[in-house]
C-alpha cells in the first residue's frame, strides 16, 4: 500500500442497492473520486452459496462485480479487489473478523487507515472490534440511502 493511502472497504449490497438510487452516478463518481484521491477501494460480497460452472456464460456473482467494476472505471476510478466472506452458521462472527484481518493483510494496511461502509450491523461490529473505522448504510424512508453523504464525508476527512 502506498504512503498516504487509504482502504475503503465496502459492501456490494450497499453499491448495489445505491444503483436504483437517484443519485446512482453521483455515487459512482463519488467513488472514483476517492480512488483518485488515494483511496483503495474493496468490495466485500458473502460467497456465492453454490459457483456456476461458465461453460459459454459469465456466473452471476462475478457478472455484478464486473458490472459495479465498469461503472467505477467509467466514472475515472478503479475497484481494487472484490473479497468473498465464507458463510457459516456457526462461526459466521469469526468469519468476518477473519475476513477483514485478510484484507488488512492483503493490502498492507493498519486498521486505523481502514474504513468499512455496510449496512450489516454484525459486519460493523466486527470492524470496530479491530479498531476499523465504521459508516453504517440506512435505507431511507424514501428509498435512497446514506451511502452518498458517508462518500462525501469520507473525501473531508
Amino acid at each position: 500500500m502506498n504512503a498516504g493511502s487509504r482502504l475503503l472497504i465496502i459492501s456490494r449490497d450497499a453499491l448495489l442497492e445505491a444503483e436504483g438510487q437517484r443519485h446512482a452516478d453521483t455515487v459512482f463518481r463519488q467513488l472514483a473520486s476517492l480512488s483518485r484521491q488515494g483511496y483503495q477501494l474493496c468490495l466485500t460480497a458473502p460467497e456465492p452459496e453454490k459457483w456456476v460452472p461458465t461453460r459459454g456464460r459469465v456466473d452471476d456473482a462475478l457478472s455484478r462485480q464486473s458490472h459495479l467494476k465498469e461503472r467505477i472505471k467509467a466514472a475515472g476510478g478503479e475497484l481494487d479487489g472484490v473479497y468473498y466472506v465464507p458463510r457459516s452458521l456457526l462461526t459466521q462472527d469469526r468469519n468476518r473478523e477473519g475476513a477483514l484481518q485478510d484484507i488488512l493483510a492483503r493490502y498492507g494496511t493498519s486498521p486505523n487507515q481502514a474504513t468499512l461502509i455496510s449496512s450489516s450491523v454484525p459486519f460493523l461490529r466486527a470492524a470496530s472490534r479491530l479498531g476499523i473505522g465504521t459508516r453504517e448504510v440506512i435505507a431511507a424512508g424514501d428509498g435512497q440511502s446514506n451511502l452518498l453523504p458517508e462518500l462525501k464525508n469520507l473525501a473531508l476527512t
